[in-house]
């Protein structure tokens, strides 16, 4: 079992601490390691470095390298642009494939936290013997503990067999992030799944899938096989970056293929998206305020607060977001965390591209 871990998002919801050359998967948010190095650590028991491989955006390559010194050259995988999850997967299944043409190939994103971690690697270890069965393409889903609008869902399909005491079961199909009403109705079904963007597969049956649903980027990226592992590596990748489409795994294969399983997994997860969820990372006081620094609240409820450098006071404020860095300063309410990513173009606007 092989891992490929996917970092190269830009990670604009947590900006001021986020900026252009240190995303999300390279903050300290849940504790005291990067989100990238708590994601490998978390996989070490069953994966060594030798089988792990980060796929990463050029601006983010080297600081990946100083987190994970561990890491052979050759598995710091850089993509010149960002081209979505697909051309991402495909590029890794393609140099995995060229290496050992029975690899499994766990994809995992680099900035989710996951607290159960024993938990996780047997539903890893259940996920391997299911892919060794056939030729399935694996996802893992959350049961829902609450209605939630910003994932999207997996409807279960019928069980298809058991592996290590857990159930693998067909997808039905993929839903939309749904709206609130919505999102009950899910719940309360009990047939619908999280999607944690998490999967598994043999590098072969991946590959095969995108031949059949997305043959030009099949196409494309096999043109660069001979250049893998090689000097000429790079400058193959980008050319054939310039020609392929930006799409995700889940519409450009998942949503069309026949073969997908599903595998319920109770991991305590959270896809940390924006400031707002890490009221459910941090640790709250009494009133319900998360904060990691030095912050002093007084007759204040539901804040969160990061604060690292110094000292933060506040007094009689409900569902605030703030985030003080040496140079940043953002103030919003919790229920508009999704917008601080609207900041970047304002801050290009106003001639505050230092700060991106």
């Amino acid at each position: 079992m092989h891992a490929v871990v996917m970092a190269g998002g830009s990670g604009t919801r947590f900006w001021p601490a986020s900026r252009e050359t240190k995303p999300k998967q390279l903050l300290d948010i849940a504790d005291n390691r990067t989100m990238i190095r708590a994601t490998v650590e978390r996989i070490l028991p069953e994966i060594p470095f030798e089988r792990i491989m980060v796929v990463t955006g050029a601006p983010h390559a080297d600081e990946i390298r100083r987190e994970l010194p561990e890491l052979r050259p050759e598995m710091v995988v850089v993509e010149p642009v960002g081209r979505n999850t697909a051309a991402c997967t495909a590029l890794a299944a393609y140099k995995l494939f060229k290496k050992d043409p029975a690899a499994v190939m766990a994809v995992l994103p680099a900035d989710h936290l996951i607290r159960k971690e024993a938990d996780f690697l047997q539903a890893l270890n259940a996920a391997h013997e299911a892919a060794g069965l056939g030729d399935f393409l694996i996802t893992f889903g959350i049961p829902p503990a609450r209605p939630e609008t910003g994932y999207g869902y997996i409807k279960l399909g019928s069980p298809a067999f058991k592996v290590r005491s857990t159930t693998a079961f067909r997808v039905d199909r993929f839903v939309e992030k749904p709206d609130f009403t919505t999102a009950c109705e899910y719940v309360a079904t009990g047939k619908y799944l999280c999607n944690s963007g998490m999967f598994l597969w043999k590098a072969e049956t991946i590959l095969r899938a995108f031949e059949t649903h997305l043959a030009s980027l099949h196409s494309v990226l096999g043109r660069i096989i001979p250049a893998l592992d090689t000097p000429e590596e790079p400058a193959a990748i980008a050319a054939a970056y310039n020609e392929i489409e930006s799409i995700s795994i889940d519409y450009g294969i998942l949503e069309k293929a026949d073969n997908v399983l599903t595998i319920p997994i109770d991991v305590d997860w959270d896809d940390v998206g924006s400031w707002a969820s890490l009221e459910n990372v941090w640790d709250r006081d009494e009133n319900g305020n998360a904060s990691k620094g030095t912050v002093l609240i007084v007759d204040g409820r539901g804040c969160i607060v990061s604060s690292p450098d110094k000292l933060t006071a506040m007094i009689g404020v409900e569902d605030l977001i703030v985030v003080d860095t040496p140079d940043a300063l953002m103030v919003c309410r919790k229920d508009r965390a999704q917008d601080v990513k609207k900041l970047r173009d304002l801050l290009k606007e106003k001639g505050h591209e230092g700060l991106l």
